[in-house]
């Protein structure tokens, strides 16, 4: 299948991001200089910029105008967002409101193993974000990892994108699931974990996959980091090696970087059907970007990565085409 170029004289697709912003406290058990902690001997970064809609504005603002929705607390720091504004991602629609913002403290090991330290998730802010009439009826909306009924929400809210992509996170599959799965019915393309998929399938992956697909939506992605990840469709899998970083330092929001490379290169090709030759480009560049992500604490490697250094990592990794016979078996 051959990848395509983009349409250059097309203009620039708008995609709509709803998703989390934190406030990330992330120690890293690579070498590295910096402030470092005694116990674990790793770098520690404080109060960065963090959440899925940051990243993946930062990962998908390479051929699209990307607006993010979210909600911050009083105590969030408006120029963390300074970054993402000088790219042009449009932070319009993160709102602030009374009360904390949502913390995540983390340490990842040596082993790329990870340690939840700490999160205030029980006292900061779950409110659904307000939709700008300015960002409604956009091409793509990403359902970024958050309350599968604030997904459902904004769902209802920006009306009928033409390619609605849904990411979770194992607490809403367990606490959530009926509604997730409402939520899936009308996306275009589902993204999950491993674990998460393990998790809706009671154990099987296949089942996972194949419960998605019957339930109406065009492809579901399981994201296996370092691993890869396997694009399970109706006729074709299509499965993606993961790009060796130059350094892991932080894991966090690779998957998210992975979604905005994803939509991104959908948008870009001038379809956003997703078909096995779109899907073939969107995973190579997802890849790349969720790549990116891991080499830098927060967003850091994600903001300053040009689109030719994306587009030329792009071009070496590979992805396996195969074909599915009508029970679900891989040829």
């Amino acid at each position: 299948m051959s990848e395509g170029p983009p349409l250059a004289d097309q203009p620039r697709p708008r995609i709509v991001a709803l998703g989390t912003v934190s406030l990330d406290t992330i120690e890293s058990g690579a070498e590295r200089s910096g402030e470092r902690n005694a116990e674990s001997g790793g770098e520690i970064v404080r109060d960065v910029l963090g959440g899925s809609a940051p990243y993946f504005g930062a990962a998908a603002r390479h051929s699209s105008d990307v607006a993010l929705l979210g909600v911050v607390g009083d105590d969030f720091p408006d120029e963390l967002l300074n970054p993402l504004r000088e790219l042009g991602v449009d932070v319009s629609g993160i709102e602030r409101r009374p009360g904390e913002t949502f913390r995540w403290h983390a340490r990842y090991h040596a082993d790329g193993s990870r340690e939840t330290l700490g999160t205030n998730r029980d006292r900061a802010l779950r409110a659904v974000p307000s939709v700008p009439e300015s960002l409604r009826h956009p091409r793509a909306l990403f359902l970024g990892s958050t309350d599968p009924r604030t997904q459902a929400a904004v769902l209802m809210a920006l009306g009928t994108p033409e390619l609605i992509v849904l990411d979770t996170m194992i607490h809403w599959v367990r606490q959530y699931r009926d509604e997730f799965l409402e939520v899936a019915r009308r996306a275009h393309i589902v993204l999950m974990a491993e674990d998460e998929a393990i998790e809706l399938g009671h154990g099987d992956v296949e089942a996972a996959v194949s419960q998605l697909l019957h339930g109406g939506c065009s492809w579901v992605v399981v994201k296996r980091g370092a691993a890869g990840s396997t694009a399970f469709g109706n006729e074709f899998t299509l499965t993606v090696t993961s790009p060796r970083p130059s350094a892991a330092v932080d894991p966090t929001g690779a998957g998210d970087a992975f979604a905005g490379g994803l939509v991104d290169a959908l948008c870009a090709h001038g379809s956003v059907a997703p078909s096995a030759d779109a899907m073939e480009s969107a995973l190579r560049r997802a890849s790349v970007l969720g790549s990116l992500a891991v080499e830098a604490f927060s967003l850091s490697c994600l903001l300053r990565v040009a689109r030719a250094e994306v587009e030329a990592r792009s071009r070496a990794v590979q992805v396996e085409v195969r074909g599915i016979d009508s029970h679900r078996q891989v040829k």
